[in-house]
């Protein structure tokens, strides 16, 4: 487990109640039930450059294992609700990206929701992937 900064306790559509924790620096989500890990979201903080541009945090690797329960949505409504930011991630053009944000699996339907729902706003504009 992480040293949360933040900690909540979620009940699912399954009727579970999930651990909810984020580190110090909004850089890793992490999920558990019952004390076991049900994956984690990493994020990489993109700072503002202070001329408009604002700080946030872009999703680089979205492993949850307990997916349609609501969790994954929850999991981004407390980020938000602790730093603040803006939150991004990759579109799903099919490039596989070295720092692994690109979506796979269910990720790009749950991002698309997301993007709905106004809880993530895709790319970030002038964004650069790290080479």
């Amino acid at each position: 487990m992480i040293d949360p900064m933040e900690t909540i306790q979620f009940k699912a559509k399954d009727g579970q109640t999930y651990d909810i924790y984020v580190d110090d620096f909004g850089e890793e989500i992490v999920v558990e039930l019952n004390g076991q890990p049900q994956g984690s979201i990493h994020l990489r903080l993109l700072e503002g450059d202070g001329r408009g541009m604002q700080d946030s945090y872009y999703i680089t690797q979205l492993e949850l294992t307990c997916g349609n329960k609501g969790i994954g949505r929850r999991c981004l409504q407390f980020h938000h609700d602790v730093f603040g930011c803006i939150i991004t991630a990759s579109s799903d053009d099919g490039t596989r990206r070295d720092d692994g944000s690109h979506l796979t699996g269910a990720g790009p339907g749950f991002i698309r929701k997301m993007i709905e729902e106004g809880l993530v706003l895709g790319q970030p504009t002038g964004f650069e992937e790290e080479e």
